[in-house]
């Protein structure tokens, strides 16, 4: 019964802390960054990028439940945790993002 409270309030300031860290505030959890502008830019970007991703995701995912358009060959394979599968997405999209716009804006630009 503990666990049941304990287990989801953990989880939740652990994101919290995450998010101040992803986006470069220190609004969140009050965690000083050392981020100037041009960081704190090229994360906000790639958080928004990598949220917009999912959400096209869920668009496709959507319009091809809607249609019918799935395909049978994967009725038989049993996604046990698909949150996971959307986590995964967003954090890699996340990565891949921020490595490109810190390309994109850096200070020693040729």
């Amino acid at each position: 019964m503990l666990i049941r409270a304990v287990v989801p309030l953990i989880v939740g300031l652990i994101i919290f802390f995450i998010i101040g860290w992803v986006t470069g505030t220190d609004e969140y959890g009050g965690v000083k960054t050392k981020d100037d502008e041009r960081s704190q830019l090229i994360k906000q970007k790639a958080i928004v990028r990598s949220w917009l991703l999912l959400l096209m995701f869920f668009i496709i995912n959507f319009v091809f439940d809607f249609f019918n358009l799935n395909d049978e060959r994967l009725a038989l394979v049993p996604f046990v945790y698909p949150e996971l599968l959307y986590l995964l997405i967003a954090v890699i999209s996340y990565f891949v993002y921020y490595w490109i716009y810190s390309r994109r804006m850096s200070s020693n630009e040729k």
